[in-house]
């Protein structure tokens, strides 16, 4: 259905009715107004027709906004105090503290409490000794290096998480 100004529906309206409530004479008599080929389809106006009855008025409805409440000032108060009293707390286990999605946790922490969240990655604890342990391995390459020029190319590095 094209689309028609305001004025143009009521206009259709005070046809149809000044023609005893029929489309097909309402049509015809359009043809002198809109001309024969720019005039409204008997279907829009049964449409218009339709709305006016049902609702009073020819305005288009207003369609109803989705209303975004998960960034409230509650919920980003509840996160906010759930990373004072857990700050290593992950994203999807903080949002089920506090009854929220893990995306709308997420742009809490990021957009209202500026915070950067990132994944924890375990790591190995080092320990008193590990220093020297390392400091005498690089030691001893080192002195290999110094010795056998073409030491570097027979030692193979590797990662050990990849083995």
């Amino acid at each position: 259905m094209e689309r028609y100004t305001i004025q143009q529906r009521v206009e259709i309206v005070k046809v149809y009715y000044k023609n005893s409530c029929s489309v097909r004479q309402t049509f015809h008599e359009l043809r002198n107004i809109y001309g024969r080929n720019d005039r409204p389809t008997e279907r829009s106006i049964q449409r218009i027709i339709a709305k006016f009855e049902q609702s009073g008025s020819v305005a288009d409805r207003a369609i109803p906004l989705r209303r975004r409440n998960a960034r409230s000032k509650e919920n980003i108060d509840a996160v906010a105090e759930s990373v004072s009293e857990d700050p290593n707390l992950s994203i999807p286990r903080r949002a089920q503290a506090v009854g929220l999605s893990a995306t709308s946790t997420w742009r809490i922490l990021r957009k209202d409490l500026g915070m950067h969240p990132y994944k924890i990655q375990l790591t190995q604890e080092l320990k008193p000794q590990d220093h020297h342990a390392r400091r005498t391995f690089t030691d001893w390459a080192l002195q290999q290096l110094q010795t056998d020029p073409n030491f570097g190319e027979k030692v193979i590095f590797g990662d050990e998480a990849h083995f």
